[in-house]
């Protein structure tokens, strides 16, 4: 396949604006708004020639179909991204050549008809990146991370070199997290920040707060408890958080809160303003238990109300005993969801901690059950260490108790 030049200006905005508009090609005479385009900046009003574009971007693709010339194959490739079935891409497919032939596979690839992604040979700038990111789908398909993250890597550099910086910082940011979720937070870390240092001041704010939010999550993995990281790591979720409301995103309004509350967690104290962080945090744990709850999503709220619970005991407040009678209840909640036959460690730690909290309030006699049941599930999940730490608590317990003249 050699690269033929496709009709129009280039670098041509592909990968920029959301789907569909983010497959769609500019005609002749449109240099100027993809050169906008590239830098992530979508006009206010579109020239009538690109009206299709405005008509795409509103959401109704039958409309911006309607808008589409017919004066060769680059109108029925838009068309066929818009509207367009099966038998649209494979007469596309017999009628196209180079450039344009490796968009028609990258877009029948893209939407499920087609199993093989496009060839890359003879292919340069953003339609290389393009055809490389849907190789780059196809290698996670087929389980081969490595893979995926070379092609990744491959199209970072092909947008780059074609002029497209958005197209290339939204590559980067899948390359990010698939690094992440591949378990090399560092790599992922340096990637995220790259796309942020190159993003220009005119793209997406949402692409931007994405990115801000990968950069954050993985330096959170190698911060350990490192002030100077964590702080970073919350300056990032902040601004991520500023994006990313509960009323437009909430998901990821959870996510930014729920890290944000760990940073601020793990984070040394050393003077009373540290302290004020600890009910940041709470406030930040409360917020993402506004959208996660154990039935749409059991593993993040459960990590949430269990962190929850725990700061709750170390609040520096005038109303520490309410914040411990939430904790106790906190962690009730959580015990109604834990099988400890299936999970004896889980419910173990959820008792000795309730255990504590319970001592704190002066009702020994429960915390003594708790940490009861806490120290036998540990013994009998092998848990030497962890059924010691509950043996100091229920002796400091019985001091606690005997001092205060209480069984």
């Amino acid at each position: 396949m050699t690269d033929e030049t496709v009709p129009g200006p280039r670098p041509q905005p592909l990968g920029v604006l959301p789907w569909p508009a983010g497959l769609l090609l500019m005609p002749p005479g449109s240099d100027a708004v993809a050169a906008d385009l590239t830098q992530g900046k979508v006009p206010e009003v579109w020239p009538e020639p690109l009206a299709f574009y405005a008509a795409a971007l509103d959401g109704d693709p039958e409309a911006a179909a309607a808008l589409v010339g017919d004066t060769g194959p680059v109108d029925r490739y838009n068309r066929a991204v818009l509207v367009g079935g099966d038998e649209a891409w494979l007469a596309l497919a017999t009628e196209t050549t180079g450039a344009l032939r490796a968009l028609v596979d990258t877009a029948r690839f893209t939407m499920g008809l087609s199993d093989a992604p496009p060839d890359v040979h003879g292919l340069s700038g953003e339609i290389a990146a393009m055809a490389r990111s849907a190789r780059a789908s196809a290698a996670l398909e087929a389980r081969d991370a490595e893979l995926a993250a070379a092609e990744l890597a491959l199209a970072v550099a092909d947008a780059l070199a074609g002029g497209s910086p958005v197209l290339a910082a939204s590559l980067r940011l899948s390359l990010a997290e698939l690094l992440r979720d591949a378990g090399d937070p560092a790599r992922s870390a340096r990637e995220a920040d790259a796309a942020l240092q190159h993003l220009p001041p005119t793209a997406d704010r949402e692409l931007r707060a994405q990115l801000q939010m990968t950069r954050a999550l993985s330096r959170q993995e190698l911060a350990g408890t490192e002030r100077g990281a964590l702080l970073a790591v919350v300056a990032d979720l902040t601004e991520a958080a500023r994006v990313f409301r509960e009323d437009t995103h909430p998901e990821l309004f959870a996510v930014c809160n729920q890290h944000l509350a760990l940073a601020y967690l793990v984070m040394p104290m050393s003077d009373q303003g540290d302290r004020i962080r600890v009910g940041v945090a709470v406030n930040a744990l409360r917020a993402a238990l506004r959208v996660y709850t154990p039935d749409t999503h059991p593993l993040a709220w459960a990590s949430t109300q269990m962190n929850l619970a725990n700061a709750l005991q170390y609040l520096p407040s005038a109303h520490q005993e309410q914040h411990l009678d939430e904790a106790v209840q906190l962690y009730e909640e959580l015990l109604a969801h834990r099988d400890p036959a299936t999970d004896p460690i889980g419910c173990a730690r959820i008792l000795s901690n309730q255990g504590n909290a319970l001592g704190h309030l002066g009702v020994f006699s429960d915390a003594r059950d708790r940490l009861t049941r806490a120290r036998g599930l540990f013994q009998a999940a092998g848990d030497a260490e962890s059924a010691s730490t509950v043996e100091d608590i229920l002796a400091g317990l019985d001091e606690a108790a005997a001092s205060a003249g209480r069984p």
